[in-house]
């Protein structure tokens, strides 16, 4: 690359820091380092290492109100969020959809039977549901949460026409989740098959939840997995070997970033999930080693991909236990990171729970044993940890942990906002969903000797 390419090079990448400054949080008090600074000086150091020139950025105070007439407000097409002023609660109990929210008393919304998980519109007025009749056969459906227009999206003869292998049983959705400030529901696929194995289809499909209408988004076997942008413009997809990137329609696909097959020792393939922050602008993945149990093991790399398709920064590279027996956790709002790092392996391990900055500065040893990182708050301050679902706390950088009382076996925990959060407890032959606050014991909301209760919210 010639040298005027290189300062081309690095000054749209320090200006790609400087906008991403932006969009990052407030610093907690007790980091070492503010966010928005320790990603943009990480960006920078890179930029130089390679022989180019960083100029200083100014990073804004405040952000501006976007004009929605201006280049910065939303896209085109993509409505304004209505999101409701209060709590909204869906959940499963006994194979039906129920409904709950601040103030007032849960209501059954169905009585079909057979469902097995739900998914909440960002308005909370439109609560999708899968029905599973055996392990081959699922269908998507959606009920009003009035309680009125309970219809099918998705059905058997769909998902028949979805196999894409001769020898596959069927097609049954994967992932699900609403396109951003719609009705529109995201879904792909799984093949079944006579024996194990996780096969995907790799494509998006949308549904139309108030209309019905089916489309093909992205085909088969070209996508993976898929992560909207918080303002629904683009989409991340996701495989075994590369993060890439398509506009709302599909369209405009772009690889972003490569990296080696990471080894499952199963009969699947490694998908890494990745978080957004802004509206579009960047994101962040955790990528582990190809053999994660190799002795000793190469490095997990923590990766900032710009959605403008420049080249992809490494922010940190650690050594934590293998992803499948605990993945690196990055906040939502992409201040910390948390990781669990092996101090001697066995039955239960004994490791140590780390909080850091999203470059590794301001590593901090929290809490050693047998850990387990369970969820962070949505503004990076809190995070739960347990001693494999038993035993939970709540920790924060500076302070010790909390005992939350009163738990028998804590799954699925789900932060609403910056102190509740949700999980279920499991009981000797049943379950509970509670929403709880920090400092207070809890709401009980449903309880069933039944099947898992499966929950979704919105806020």
């Amino acid at each position: 690359m010639t040298p005027k390419k290189r300062i081309f090079l690095a000054l749209a990448l320090l200006l790609l820091a400087a906008m991403a400054c932006e969009y990052l949080p407030t610093p907690a008090p007790e980091a070492s380092q503010p966010p928005e600074d320790v990603i943009a000086t990480s960006v920078a150091a890179t930029i130089i290492a390679g022989g180019g020139e960083a100029p200083t950025a100014e990073v804004p105070t405040t952000e501006p109100s976007p004009d929605p007439d201006s280049d910065g407000g939303e896209p085109a097409g993509i409505p304004t969020p209505d999101h409701p002023p209060f709590l909204r609660i869906v959940y499963v109990k006994d194979g039906n959809v129920w409904y709950w929210e601040e103030g007032s008393a849960s209501i059954q919304l169905t009585t079909l039977g057979d469902v097995i998980s739900v998914y909440l519109s960002d308005d909370g007025l439109v609560a999708a549901f899968i029905r599973q009749y055996d392990w081959n056969s699922e269908e998507i459906y959606a009920v009003n949460t009035d309680g009125t227009n309970v219809r099918p999206l998705v059905t058997l003869a769909h998902f028949s026409g979805m196999k894409i292998f001769t020898e596959a049983i069927s097609a049954v959705p994967y992932r699900i989740a609403w396109v951003p400030n719609s009705h529109t529901l995201a879904f792909n696929t799984r093949m079944t098959f006579e024996g194990p194995g996780l096969i995907l289809g790799n494509g998006l499909r949308h549904v139309d939840a108030d209309t019905g209408a089916l489309s093909v988004i992205v085909a088969p076997m070209a996508g993976g997995d898929f992560y909207y942008s918080p303002n629904g413009s683009s989409i991340a997809l996701v495989n075994s070997t590369t993060i890439s990137q398509v506009d709302s329609t599909g369209g405009n696909h772009e690889v972003l970033l490569t990296f080696p097959v990471v080894l499952t020792y199963s009969e699947y393939n490694y998908y890494p999930p990745v978080t957004w922050y802004g509206a579009d602008s960047y994101m962040l993945a955790s990528i582990p080693p190809h053999a994660p149990l190799d002795e000793p093991p190469d490095d997990t790399t923590i990766w900032y991909i710009a959605s403008n398709g420049a080249t992809p920064i490494v922010l940190i590279t650690l050594t934590p236990v293998p992803f499948f027996h605990d993945p690196v956790h990055i906040s939502p709002d992409l201040s910390k990171i948390a990781y669990l790092s092996m101090v001697t392996p066995g039955a239960p391990p004994i490791v140590d729970l780390h909080i850091a900055n999203p470059d590794g500065s301001g590593d901090v040893l929290y809490d050693s044993g047998d850990r387990r990182f369970e969820a962070w708050s949505t503004d990076g301050e809190h995070f739960i940890f347990t001693e494999a679902g038993h035993y939970p706390k709540v920790g924060r950088v500076g302070d010790p942990a909390q005992d939350l009382l009163g738990i028998t076996l804590m799954l699925d925990v789900s932060w609403v906002d910056e102190t509740r959060f949700m999980y279920i407890n499991r009981l000797s032959g049943s379950w509970e969903l509670w929403l709880r606050e920090l400092g207070s014991p809890g709401v009980l909301l449903a309880s069933t000797t039944g099947d898992r209760i499966h929950f979704d919210f919105v806020k």
